[in-house]
């Protein structure tokens, strides 16, 4: 990527479609509509699971057909990440402490994050393998740290210029670490350089989906290619907070809380 910064782009359509060069358009279908309360967050696992967290508390898991599967209602998360199936990895900003749970919430195992490892532990979230990712908003440091053993694998300073940024998601995506403020999505390599920033106004929520980062902006899905930088985009109907995609399906949600899954054939 070479330190460039990814713009973010509108293309003004009346139908949802896809395009990228070489596909041909394609409508979605809607499955189903329904509504909640305040929706804080959505995100997705890696067989296509939904995930819905709600402001005021709870979170509710829906199979990709939109059945509920499972409910969790006394956790108001500060990160929830159940990518690595079938974990489900929640952290709790206020008691320091980190949660994993079954498929279906259940046998939840609690840990004590070590005292050792960060001043102010703002965000963590789980590695590929087994380890946590750690921001350290004291210094605004990473660390890479082995919880069973308490040792600090990596540990690298981000380059914050003259601002203090606001952080409020992270991640860890083939090798690549993403971080989210308004606004701003920074990718970090395993070193702490930032390879890129992708910056828009009302940048929302963002996932992966293959080899692409995804992310919503406005009633745009943007798509970019991590290894080519190849982009292409989708249009969406309405006015739109969160939109996670998988294989075969797109959740959406409105600035109305109200939910829509589609089905596609990209």
């Amino acid at each position: 990527m070479n330190g460039r910064v990814f713009r973010l782009t509108f293309i003004a359509l009346s139908f949802i479609y896809f395009q990228r060069e070489g596909i041909a358009q394609t409508q979605l279908t809607r499955i189903k509509t329904w509504r909640a309360k305040e929706i804080e967050n959505v995100t997705v696992d890696r067989l296509g699971n939904f995930f819905i967290v709600f402001q005021k508390g709870g979170i509710k898991k829906y199979d990709p057909n939109g059945k509920l599967m499972a409910s969790l209602s006394k956790s108001k998360p500060t990160l929830l990440e159940p990518w690595y199936h079938p974990s489900i990895f929640i952290y709790d900003r206020k008691i320091k402490k980190y949660f994993i749970y079954g498929r279906y919430f259940e046998n939840a195992k609690e840990h004590k994050l070590s005292p050792e490892f960060a001043i102010e532990p703002y965000l963590i979230c789980p590695t590929h393998d087994n380890r946590l990712w750690i921001l350290d908003k004291a210094d605004y440091s990473l660390k890479k740290v082995n919880p069973q053993t308490n040792e600090v694998i990596t540990e690298v300073m981000l380059d914050t210029g003259s601002s203090t940024p606001s952080f409020t998601y992270l991640c860890e995506y083939q090798n690549l670490i993403f971080l989210q403020e308004k606004n701003t999505i920074w990718i970090i390599n395993t070193l702490g350089k930032i390879i890129t920033k992708i910056e828009g106004s009302n940048l929302r929520n963002f996932g992966f989906f293959g080899q692409d980062l995804y992310y919503l902006h406005n009633d745009t899905i943007n798509f970019v290619n991590l290894l080519t930088e190849d982009r292409y985009e989708l249009k969406l109907e309405g006015d739109l907070k969160f939109a996670v995609v998988t294989d075969e399906r797109i959740l959406t949600v409105s600035t109305t809380n109200k939910i829509s899954l589609y089905n596609y054939l990209p």
